[in-house]
Order: structure tokens, then C-alpha cells, then sequence
């Protein structure tokens, strides 16, 4: 149950719980770091060597390999109840993706990358779903999904603008490098927040309720 002292009003009237607004927060945060790079990945895969055609295929490999994955590991995750940890694994795993990105030299690794990344998206997306659906209120599950969604896009569209920005000035490479350590920060961030600092614990009963 929700309580005053946990609940905080948005400028457009919502109230979300402190649990909300965590998620709310990194994922937003990862969202944005996403939003730098997606809208450029064709520019990307032609300074790479490649083509049209190769950043379809690349795109297409990535987005049914992550919804297969998806699909098998929320069934995996059901019976493993720690979505905390998953999500944070998902955050590491993503950094590792933005690292190959950096220093990627050839269509095969773009190839394999693509797949890496559908696995952390696999393991962190049901994860995340899961802690923000437990989160929420039954009255007003509406509005506190519609707050992540209104603030998820807002942060996108933001981050195609600042993506170019910095593509332009400091190239690729550093961009990913960003990304990476962004990345790597929240999920081993996440993992602090949960095993050292007991007065920040995340999620509260609802961290509680997963391992049951």
C-alpha cells in the first residue's frame, strides 16, 4: 500500500511511489543512452563496410532473437524470482555491447553483437516489467505506466538530438565509450544499492515478494 511519505506528485499531477521513481529513473537513464546511438545505427553500420541490407539484416537478427529470448526467459525468470539482479545483469550485459560497438571492425562482430545485445535486453526487460508492474497500484496502474511511458519517450526524443550532436563532434568511438561506462554504472550501481546499502534497499517489500 502506498503511503504519504512515499509518494511524490509530478508536474502533471501524478503521484508515484519511491519505488516507481527508481525504476522510472535508470531506465530512463538507459533509455537515453539507447536513444544516442539507435537512430544512427545505419550511418554506423555503413562506416563500418556495410549497407542497407546489412543494417536490416543486423536490426532484424537483434529484434527476433530478442523476442524469442524473451519469450523463454520470462518462463526461466518466473521460476528464478530475482528480477532485481536480472535487471541489473541486463544494464552490465549492455555495456558490453557498447564496448564492441567501440572497437568493432567487422560485419561478423556486428553480427555477434546484435545477438549479445538481444540477450541483455531478454534478460533485463521482462525483469524490469515485472518490478514496475509489482510497484504499481490497481487503481491507478494507468497513470503510473503511462508516466514511464511519457517520460521513456520524452527521453528519447532528447537523445536522438544530443546522439547527433556528439556523433558529430567526438565521433563514434567515444559515444559508445560514454554508453558503456553509463551502462556498466547503473547496473553495478543497482547491485550496490541492493547488497550495501540496506537503508536504500530497492523495492522494499516488493524485492521481498519476488522471492517468495
Amino acid at each position: 500500500m502506498q503511503t504519504e511519505d512515499t509518494i511524490k506528485t509530478l508536474p502533471g499531477g501524478s503521484k508515484l511511489n519511491k519505488n516507481l521513481r527508481l525504476l522510472i529513473f535508470v531506465n530512463t537513464i538507459i533509455n537515453f543512452t539507447v536513444g544516442m546511438f539507435a537512430p544512427f545505427y545505419a550511418v554506423f553500420v555503413e562506416k563500418i563496410g556495410g549497407g542497407a541490407v546489412i543494417a536490416g539484416t543486423s536490426w532484424a537478427l537483434f529484434s527476433v532473437v530478442s523476442g524469442l529470448l524473451i519469450l523463454f526467459f520470462s518462463k526461466w525468470e518466473l521460476r528464478v524470482k530475482r528480477q532485481f539482479i536480472l535487471l541489473a545483469v541486463g544494464y552490465i550485459f549492455r555495456s558490453a555491447v557498447f564496448l564492441s560497438y567501440a572497437f568493432m571492425n567487422s560485419i561478423s562482430q556486428l553480427l555477434i553483437t546484435q545477438v549479445l545485445w538481444a540477450v541483455a535486453s531478454a534478460i533485463g526487460t521482462p525483469a524490469f516489467d515485472a518490478l514496475y508492474t509489482s510497484s504499481t497500484s490497481k487503481e491507478t496502474a494507468i497513470v503510473e505506466w503511462a508516466d514511464w511511458e511519457g517520460v521513456s519517450a520524452i527521453a528519447t526524443g532528447i537523445a536522438a538530438l544530443v546522439g547527433g550532436l556528439l556523433i558529430q563532434t567526438i565521433g563514434f568511438r567515444i559515444l559508445f565509450i560514454i554508453m558503456a561506462i553509463i551502462s556498466a554504472s547503473l547496473g553495478s550501481g543497482l547491485l550496490y544499492q541492493r547488497y550495501k546499502v540496506q537503508k536504500f534497499s530497492f523495492l522494499g517489500e516488493a524485492v521481498v515478494d519476488t522471492k517468495k
